[in-house]
């Protein structure tokens, strides 16, 4: 038998490549999320050119947030520009009706490229479909495509390309007063409900060979027809452009896709390359040993470039990435303490940009904090633009009545606050970036501090400070006293206010003094010195365990497969007053995170402990959990424990196995605080990552794994690090 090779650059460029064969209907959702492409300004589903709503195509306008009438507040899906329709010897193609031979897709992690070639077989003809596209790097929301057609045998071939205006939408329509123009492109211009924002959604399209065509208009899409005699084996088809305005004057657009159209496919794809590289030059990560964990990660790293918001400062990451409406588009604390740490190292231009937004937000946060009687800042759990908590107070429905179910997302998760006070502190410890606290973080810092005084309660027969009425990571217990990581959070707060209280009292006395007085913070801040040690922090009980919450251990015991057994529907939220509420299971790590945040406060064998108590009762039932797990298990000297628990957060979105309903609510999309947690776990965890004044390693690798390459900016400094079985090297290198 001859022995199947692979040369160098054959497996190289393997480890960039996504790819997916044949063609199951089943998986077109997921194939939606698993190929996307985009930036943070603009997401493309990866679906069929010949797809519509029905199929969740999206042409995504991340942070352009609209409300119609009463229902949920989300960013918009812009007119797809990107909609083809093949027609041979006057029968339509599509894998959903048509015989499918031979299908692949495939996206190229390098540059973001999505590849799609599909084979088709109509009668005894043979006809190949192939499409690929790019979000173009060197605009704000362009996209560039090639679509190429061939047969076997001569045929006639009708296309139709333009642009779909029936959107899909989960609360819309969002897109109103549709106008359609015909020249000098194709163009068509909606406007949104609550804000009157102008979308216009422009196409243009430069054939292979010269074909006689037409605009034409029917269900509801603008289109191109071209039509002519096919000969045996010679490829047909077109270079399309497509521009997305938000606001944007209308003749600028024409001037940017008439640009686009002289440039060309290749010379625009030849640009957008260069700056695919530089982004990569940093940010990769080479694991040597287990191709499945490399590709894997590289994959994770992947959807956390495409959301890099360093080209847009002051913006930040939504949690659903930019795959949907999915979560109304906002950012949660998953930003702050999941995907934080990849930008500070490879990107952190990025980093400041995700500090700035919560400062922009702090008036919402104050806004907020008012409307339920507090002062300080209270910060959005789904935070929009401006600080603007889109959260609502009946954020699930349930499966099985249809109705509403009372949750205290927004009102009760106040942790939120903290983990951005956390966020400030670890960006200012890593950049060294003192000037951001003039700029409005100490500020933030501040009024968190206030938030937490007048949300906390002081306890005079027991002398200490709790925190009452929250709910922690932990989503289904509901309403809680002293939820431990929240509590932690709390006492860091404090301490983050008394360490930059002194910090400026050496540096800047003046400044601070004068922050103060503007503030009227002469109280707050004596009550912070007062109550900072008087914070209630649970201590390990006489197995070594951390109650998560007060009354915790009385709750039932039960274990978690017998408790999903009970499920009436498979979709069925557990939390609340659901199966999950009276019992010990948690929907996510919880204390093994407030572990991980606060490591350098506890004793390995407290993490040890914890982790066997906890993760036989953890669901997992966020993306968020896995990571936190694996980064625990990498501490107490577990890396083979950690690894499955690694590679679920890494795969989540290449194996679609995740939560697609939240009770009836669908909450499908891509997961890149799981992306984030996977780098964190290869590079603190399996790598043993610490940065001190220097940096310095500990390796953990597991056994599939023996290398992991990557590279680390630090004070200024670029190093790279290979960590093996049993050395490293940390070598500092020069930037290109």
């Amino acid at each position: 038998m001859k022995r199947f090779t692979i040369s160098k650059k054959e497996k190289q460029l393997f480890m960039w490549i996504v790819k997916e064969k044949g063609f199951d209907k089943d998986k077109i959702t997921h194939h939606g999320n698993q190929f996307l492409i985009g930036h943070l300004k603009l997401g493309v589903r990866g679906t069929l050119d010949g797809y519509t709503k029905e199929e969740k195509v999206a042409i995504h306008l991340p942070m352009v947030y609209d409300q119609v009438d009463n229902l949920w507040r989300e960013p918009i899906n812009a007119f797809n520009p990107l909609y083809t329709e093949v027609m041979v010897n006057g029968v339509i193609l599509s894998p959903l009706i048509s015989q499918v031979i031979d299908h692949e897709i495939s996206l190229d992690l390098r540059y973001g490229l999505l590849d799609i070639k599909t084979t088709y077989l109509l009668d005894e003809i043979k006809v190949i479909l192939h499409a690929q596209r790019f979000v173009d790097y060197t605009k704000e929301r362009a996209i560039v495509g090639l679509f190429r057609i061939s047969c076997n045998q001569d045929a006639k071939i009708d296309i139709k390309t333009g642009i779909d205006y029936d959107v899909w939408d989960l609360n819309g329509p969002h897109l109103n007063h549709i106008e359609r123009k015909r020249s000098p492109y194709l163009s068509v211009l909606g406007m949104t409900e609550e804000k009157k924002r102008r979308i216009v959604v422009k196409k243009d399209v430069t054939f292979f060979q010269d074909h006689l065509s037409k605009v034409i208009e029917e269900n509801k899409k603008l289109l191109i027809h071209t039509s002519f005699h096919a000969k045996k084996d010679q490829t047909y088809g077109f270079e399309q452009f497509s521009v997305i305005g938000v606001d944007d004057d209308e003749n600028e657009l024409n001037h940017k896709l008439n640009i686009m159209k002289h440039e060309g496919y290749k010379k625009i794809f030849t640009k957008h390359q260069k700056i695919w590289d530089k982004m990569w030059q940093y940010a990769n990560v080479e694991i040597k040993g287990d191709q499945s964990a490399d590709l894997s990660l590289r994959y994770a790293i992947y959807h956390l470039l495409i959301l890099s918001p360093n080209r847009f400062m002051g913006e930040s990451i939504p949690a659903r990435g930019i795959s949907g409406q999915t979560y109304k588009g906002a950012i949660f604390w998953d930003t702050e303490i999941f995907m934080l740490p990849f930008y500070l190292n490879t990107d952190q231009k990025s980093a400041k940009s995700i500090i700035l937004y919560r400062i922009k937000g702090l008036e919402g946060a104050k806004r907020k904090a008012q409307s339920y009687g507090f002062q300080g800042a209270f910060y959005a759990w789904e935070s929009q633009e401006d600080g603007y908590d889109a959260c609502t107070d009946y954020n699930v429905t349930d499966v099985i009545t249809g109705r509403h179910v009372r949750t205290y997302f927004k009102d009760k998760q106040v942790h939120i606050s903290g983990d951005v006070v956390y966020a400030i502190d670890a960006y200012i410890e890593r950049i060294k970036d003192f000037d951001i606290l003039k700029q409005g973080a100490l500020e933030v810092i501040l009024e968190v501090a206030r938030f937490y005084l007048d949300y906390g309660v002081y306890v005079p027969l027991r002398d200490r400070f709790e925190v009452w009425d929250v709910l922690g990571p932990d989503e289904y217990h509901e309403r809680v006293h002293n939820n431990a990581f929240t509590n932690q959070l709390f006492k860091f707060v404090f301490g983050i206010v008394l360490k930059y209280e002194a910090f400026f009292k050496e540096m800047d006395a003046q400044f601070f003094h004068q922050l103060i007085a503007k503030l009227a913070y002469d109280k707050p801040l004596k009550l912070i010195h007062l109550y900072h040690q008087k914070i209630y922090i649970k201590k390990e009980n006489h197995a070594g365990i951390i109650e998560q919450f007060d009354n915790y251990f009385k709750l039932k015991d039960i274990k978690l497969n017998d408790l999903l057994n009970q499920r009436i529907h498979q979709n069925e939220y557990l939390g609340g007053h659901g199966l999950a509420g009276d019992t010990k299971i948690i929907k996510q790590a919880d204390v093994i995170t407030m572990l991980y945040l606060f490591k350098d406060l506890y004793h390995v064998e407290t993490m040890e402990k914890n982790f066997l108590y906890y993760e036989p009762k953890t669901e997992h039932g966020s993306s968020l959990s896995a990571s936190m797990y694996a980064l625990i298990g990498c501490m107490i000297g577990q890396p083979d424990y950690a690894y499955p628990l690694f590679m679920k957060s890494a795969t989540v979105d290449l194996t679609g196995n995740s939560k697609q309903y939240a009770g009836g609510i669908y909450i499908g999309g891509t997961h890149p605080a799981a992306s984030g947690g996977a780098y964190m776990t290869a590079i603190y965890g399996f790598a043993g990552l610490h940065i001190g004044k220097e940096l310095s390693v500990k390796p953990k690798l597991p056994k599939t794994i023996e290398q992991i390459s990557f590279h680390i900016n630090h004070l200024g400094k670029l190093f790279k690090v290979v960590v093996n079985k049993n050395d490293y090297s940390i070598k500092e290198v020069t930037h290109d």
